[in-house]
């Protein structure tokens, strides 16, 4: 070691070995590789979150609006969404797995929906355990719409609800001609159904039927609506106007239970089929919700309904009727008579005098002709009852009538209360 220029020894530089330098390299490398991953894992877990709300608020807007709400907000106009039925096929180890086409998810969901709000219903007074038809939970205090044909002449009623739980009920009404009774059953808390509007239906649309056909117990089956605002002429003699048309296979046992939109909601209310077997023909009919809930509302509050009627025989009038009186038009409903001192007697309306054999029936010519109710045209009877469905007796209404080949208005015609009996005065 030599001295340096002050007297102090002289120190040699060291340099770095190259072991240090290796490690000083390694240290540097895995910092930026920590540093590297901590950035890439907060960007995975930031897109994670921001994936994750997406999906939230996707699927909110999918509930409240639907395919085709979420759509429109991105900007996308659609006026219809069509919905696949082929399968994907999906794989799960070495074993296939096939998953449920949108039309049977949806199936599913309105089944799940709907089917405990569905009972069935059984005489308390027959000895066989078997059921009668179906019912419709209305309200969750235990209100229960069905047929009347369901009910007939029984007071007391056992329910099954679909949890196997058995109701004891009674009878708060019916009204035979529009084919609807009201039972209240001794329960709280039901799982009442959410009803909708017939008005959502047209022809084509889907629909769904549950009951308990033959006593195969909340059974659903499936189809279209084939027609709508049929008259269909009830086992009373009344006519009900506006019914729903559906191929949904419809069987003894499936009476008085809903008919399900594809939102599962309750359209209406399966009330009878067309058969020349007995059996199910693709021809069935169910009330309107909107008729249900009306009638069913008037029961509740009153044990009755009450539907306004014209006090008179009437008759359908034909080219046939038409030609033979002598008649400028040949649609609207003849005033064959009218009851002597009765309601339209003092509103106006007259009736025949000229007595002719008619079919089976003597009808009379030369009477008025109404040809429209409240400014509505009439042609027929599907006129004429549809008209009048949504009346009350003591009711009026404004009558457009032909007489004497000159138009005529007759002003507050009061109407009476329909019943079993005057509901039959009508020739066809």
């Amino acid at each position: 070691m030599g001295v340096g220029k002050y007297g102090f020894p002289e120190m040699k530089k060291q340099r770095p070995s190259v072991p240090g330098i290796i490690t000083i390299v390694l240290v540097a490398v895995v910092s930026i590789l920590a540093f590297a991953l901590l950035a890439i894992w907060t960007r995975e877990l930031n897109k994670a979150e921001e994936a994750e709300l997406l999906r939230s608020v996707l699927s909110s807007v999918i509930d409240e609006r639907g395919e085709k709400g979420l759509m429109e907000m991105a900007g996308v106009p659609v006026d219809e969404i069509h919905y696949s039925y082929e399968d994907l096929p999906l794989f799960a180890g070495d074993n296939p797995v096939w998953e449920m086409t949108a039309e049977e998810r949806r199936t599913i969901a309105i089944y799940s929906k709907a089917v405990g709000s569905v009972v069935q219903i059984v005489s308390a007074s027959e000895l066989a355990d078997t059921g009668q038809g179906a019912g419709v939970i209305i309200s969750p205090d235990g209100y229960i719409v069905t047929n009347s044909h369901v009910t007939g002449s029984g007071k007391d009623f056992i329910i099954r609800l679909y949890d196997g739980t058995v109701r004891q009920a009674s009878l708060i009404g019916s009204d035979p001609l529009s084919d609807i009774s009201v039972l209240k059953a001794d329960a709280a808390g039901l799982d009442a159904i959410e009803v909708g509007s017939s008005a959502d239906l047209t022809v084509g649309s889907t629909v769904y039927a549950i009951g308990h056909p033959y006593g195969y117990t909340w059974s659903l089956t499936r189809g279209i609506v084939s027609g709508l605002e049929r008259m269909v002429a009830a086992d009373t003699g009344a006519v009900i106007p506006s019914m729903i048309q559906t191929d949904a296979l419809i069987n003894p046992g499936n009476s008085g239970g809903p008919l399900l939109s594809t939102k599962g909601t309750m359209a209406g209310l399966v009330s009878s089929i067309y058969s020349r077997s007995g059996g199910a023909e693709g021809v069935s009919f169910a009330l309107p919700s909107e008729v249900v809930m009306d009638v069913a509302e008037q029961i509740i509050s009153t044990g009755t309904a009450n539907r306004g009627w014209l006090d008179i025989l009437s008759v359908e009038l034909n080219p046939q009727i038409a030609e033979y009186s002598g008649l400028s038009i040949s649609d609207g409903i003849l005033v064959s008579q009218v009851v002597p001192g009765g309601e339209a007697d003092r509103g106006g309306l007259r009736g025949g005098s000229e007595a002719v054999q008619y079919g089976q029936s003597v009808i009379y010519l030369g009477g008025d002709v109404i040809t429209a109710i409240n400014g509505k045209e009439i042609k027929d009877y599907s006129d004429y009852f549809t008209a009048l469905f949504d009346t009350r007796s003591g009711d009026s209404v404004d009558l457009t009538i032909m007489r004497d080949g000159r138009s005529i208005v007759l002003r507050n015609v009061v109407l009476v209360e329909q019943t079993e009996d005057n509901s039959r005065w009508l020739v066809r």
